[in-house]
């Protein structure tokens, strides 16, 4: 097999609406968006643990070609935790793409030599993890060019294949032990009226609280059909914290102004997320939210926003 993808960064901007295929389901007015297609991991940065943590994101289903594509653009999304961060250089191109057999070509630009050796080495791991993984194509490993030529090692030589492990090895960077847990998430169902429990397994990195875990497989969605995200997908944690059993949440904007006019729906939300952390730890009784670092007293339309929520009160 041999596959070509052209032209990333810049015109990769251009044609991203062109590949991104949702199912809409409107409710009220507000259009929900349910992705179909292949769960990939973007691997990160963890600024708490200094290690890599993957990501979960959803590709729609499309060509080979298309997918790599748009796995390639998650590289630069702004992760949606705000303890990682993107490895790859905000502008750093990418030149090409070539698939031959299982090996996967990428070349970039001579920037690509402005890396601090550290910055280089975490986004090589970075990458060989999240190209290795992609469970649309089976990539052994990949061979990177810079300016044409094919990287080079410390001695002057062809770097040769990135694998996962071979890379890990060289930049010293071990791979995280990971805990192999199933939770229950609750979703709206597709009439928005009440909420449905959907039970799935994660693999949650080691030092990721189960309760941080929760909330952002929330965002990321149901697996199932007929179930709606409660949490919007642009949402970020900026924070999350325990103690004496309340676990307060802190969201970007982002998580308010998805629900404007919809009293019920951002209702329902809170339902969710309340049902879902306190049933998956039992150490933690009430959720504390915070917008951007503030308390606020309504959240569109539902009062009390501002104390502590509960799975028997709310």
């Amino acid at each position: 097999m041999k596959s070509k993808i052209k032209s990333f960064k810049k015109k990769i901007f251009v044609t991203l609406g062109l590949l991104v295929f949702l199912t809409a389901v409107a409710v009220g007015g507000w259009f929900y968006l349910q992705p179909n297609g292949y769960t990939v991991y973007i691997y990160q940065f963890d600024t708490r643990t200094n290690r890599l943590q993957p990501e979960r994101r959803t590709v729609p289903e499309a060509t080979v070609e298309s997918m790599i594509q748009t796995t390639v653009l998650k590289l630069y999304e702004t992760p949606q935790n705000s303890f990682l961060r993107r490895t790859i250089p905000a502008d750093l191109a990418i030149n090409e793409i070539v698939v031959r057999g299982n090996i996967m070509e990428i070349s970039f630009p001579a920037s690509y030599n402005d890396m601090q050796p550290y910055e280089e080495g975490l986004f090589k791991a970075a990458l060989a993890q999240t190209m290795t993984n992609l469970p649309f194509i089976d990539i052994e490993g990949l061979i990177i060019f810079v300016d044409g030529e094919e990287l080079q090692n410390s001695f002057e030589e062809p770097f040769g294949l990135l694998t996962q492990n071979r890379v890990l090895v060289n930049q010293n960077i071990m791979p995280m032990r990971v805990v192999s847990q199933t939770i229950t998430l609750y979703f709206v169902d597709e009439t928005a009226t009440e909420l449905l429990s959907e039970s799935r397994t994660i693999e949650r990195p080691d030092g990721v609280s189960v309760y941080q875990a929760v909330i952002e497989e929330l965002i990321n969605g149901p697996d199932s059909t007929g179930l709606i995200a409660t949490i919007p997908s642009n949402a970020r944690i900026l924070d999350i914290r325990t103690e004496g059993g309340i676990c307060t949440i802190n969201f970007s904007e982002d998580f308010v102004a998805a629900f404007q006019g919809h009293q019920l729906l951002a209702d329902l939300t809170l339902q969710s997320i309340v049902r879902s952390v306190t049933e998956n730890v039992s150490t933690i009784t009430s959720i504390q939210f915070l917008v951007e670092s503030e308390r606020r007293d309504t959240f569109n339309g539902v009062p009390y926003f501002d104390t502590l929520f509960t799975a028997d009160e709310i």
